[in-house]
This record gives C-alpha cells, sequence and structure tokens, in this order.
C-alpha cells in the first residue's frame, strides 16, 4: 500500500469478515450514527455461533491483554513472540474465546512485514468468532481479517470488515482503532496505481474518522497511543490536502502522545517521514 506508507507509517497495523444479515445496521462509521442504534449480525462472527464447547473455558490469560499492548505501540517483534505458542497452546486445548482472541493480535502483529503472514491466524480468529458469537472475538477478529484484506489493497472488503467492527460496540476500546484502520484504507482507496489523488472525497472520508477516533481514544487510557496514531492520520490528510501548517500543529499533538504512550519507533519514524514532508520547523 505504497499510498497509506506514504502518508505516514500510520498504518502500522492495518487492522474480521463476514457477511452481515439484510437486518443489520451497518453505517459508515464517519457518518454520525446514533450509538444506541442496533448492531446487528458481526460480521461473520456476530450471529450467535456454536453456543455449546466441548472443553470447559478458562479465562483469558493475561498475556493477551500484554500482548495487544505492544501491537498497539508497535512492539511486534515481542507481541509475535508472545503470541505465537500462546495461540499453539490454546487452540490445541480447544480455548475458543482467548485463541481467536490471541490470533487476532497475532495477526495484527505480524501484518505489517509481510500481510501473507496474517492470513493464518486471521482465518483462525474468523472461526473462532464464527463458533462463539463472542463479541470481544468478533471485533478482534474482523480488525484481523480486515487488516490481512487492506495489506493486499482489497480496500472495499477491508472497509467492511472495519465497519463491522465498529458498529459491534461503537463506544468499546477497540472502536478507536477500527475507526483508524477504517481512514487509513481510505488514504489508499485516494490514490490510483500511480500515486495520483484520484478519489479526494475519500481524504474527507478519513479525516472525519480519524477525528471520531481521538476523541474517543482520548477518553480511554489503555488507547492512548492512538490517540497520537489519529492525529498522525489527520496530518496525513492535512498534508495530502495542501495544508502543512494544519499538518505540523497535528504532527505536534501526535508526537507528544507518542511519547506519553511509550511509542516505537515503527510510529515515531513515520511521523518524522511526516513532518519532512510537510517542512515543519
Amino acid at each position: 500500500m505504497r499510498r497509506a506508507l506514504i502518508c505516514c507509517a500510520a498504518l502500522a497495523l492495518m487492522g474480521g469478515c463476514g457477511k452481515k444479515t439484510e437486518d443489520t445496521k451497518n453505517p459508515d462509521p464517519t457518518g454520525g450514527a446514533s450509538d444506541t442504534g442496533d448492531t446487528g449480525d458481526a460480521g461473520g462472527g456476530g450471529s450467535g455461533g456454536e453456543t455449546a464447547q466441548e472443553v470447559p473455558q478458562e479465562p483469558d490469560p493475561p498475556a493477551i491483554a500484554e500482548a495487544r499492548a505492544q501491537v498497539l505501540v508497535t512492539d511486534f517483534a515481542a507481541a509475535k513472540a508472545t503470541l505465537e505458542p500462546l495461540v499453539a497452546d490454546l487452540t490445541a486445548r480447544s480455548q475458543y474465546r482467548a485463541s481467536g482472541l490471541a490470533a487476532s493480535w497475532l495477526a495484527l502483529a505480524v501484518v505489517n512485514q509481510i500481510a501473507e503472514d496474517a492470513r493464518a491466524p486471521a482465518e483462525y480468529a474468523m472461526k473462532m468468532a464464527d463458533k462463539t458469537g463472542d463479541k470481544e472475538v468478533v471485533i478482534a477478529a474482523n480488525l484481523a481479517s480486515g487488516a490481512y484484506d487492506a495489506g493486499l489493497e482489497r480496500f472495499p472488503e477491508a472497509i467492511a470488515k472495519f465497519e463491522t467492527a465498529f458498529n459491534t460496540d461503537r463506544s468499546g476500546t477497540s472502536a478507536p482503532l477500527a475507526l483508524i484502520l477504517f481512514g487509513e484504507t481510505k488514504i489508499g482507496m485516494a490514490f490510483d496505481a500511480d500515486d495520483n489523488l484520484a478519489n479526494p472525497q475519500e481524504l474527507d472520508s478519513a479525516g472525519t474518522s480519524f477525528l471520531k477516533a481521538r476523541d474517543l481514544a482520548a477518553t480511554q487510557p489503555e488507547n492512548a497511543v492512538l490517540v497520537g496514531r489519529a492525529a498522525i492520520g489527520m496530518a496525513a490528510v492535512a498534508r495530502y490536502k495542501g495544508d502543512n501548517k494544519k499538518a505540523c500543529d497535528l504532527l505536534k499533538e501526535a508526537n507528544t502522545a507518542y511519547a506519553n504512550a511509550g511509542a516505537k519507533e515503527y510510529l515515531t519514524s513515520g511521523a518524522d517521514a511526516l513532518k519532512d514532508a510537510a517542512r515543519c520547523k
């Protein structure tokens, strides 16, 4: 995804899948839908699934939450090292919810380097979303599968999955990430194969989504780094629209958030590249 990488390396995660029922409300996350609306079926993983479980299900291992935090700050190697053996163990022991969550975050940990590496864990996560009908698994799996699609530049498919993730819980802790991934994919859709700005209206959609993500993430301490990532996305949109002053102001905000949240070099280097492109002082 050349266009998105040019914008800022905000595409650190590109982040399930599935068919929605006809009565599912699936508005554009940037369209101002009511937070109390019906979320309906959740991307092939929220329609009830299999409720019977052959093996007693254990509480989620704390390592999953720890790996999630590592993925958000882009400490991908550490997250992968934790999650690969954890997914194998949880899968072997038929821990459906936990293995689905762990596989989702594993996909998000590896997709930025080689998109195809995310395929197996993302597909498995979607199977667990279908099996359990668990809301959190549905959301994480849609983020993971959407990231895989976005990594392959299958933008419409990715957008549908990020919408599903967002609509499943519009105020939840994964909602800001869904909005950011939606916005980053919209930036990709704004450009053609030759990196020409062919669909400028997609930048407006991206900007609105980033703004909503920033405002929501600011209320969630566990998503502090996403405040910076959303601001980077907004800065990229401003840069593409030729407003370098606004881009530079947003970059200052993003860098402050990154410093406070412990963002890793993958994110900070992207901010630096965008700062150079916008000729910020």
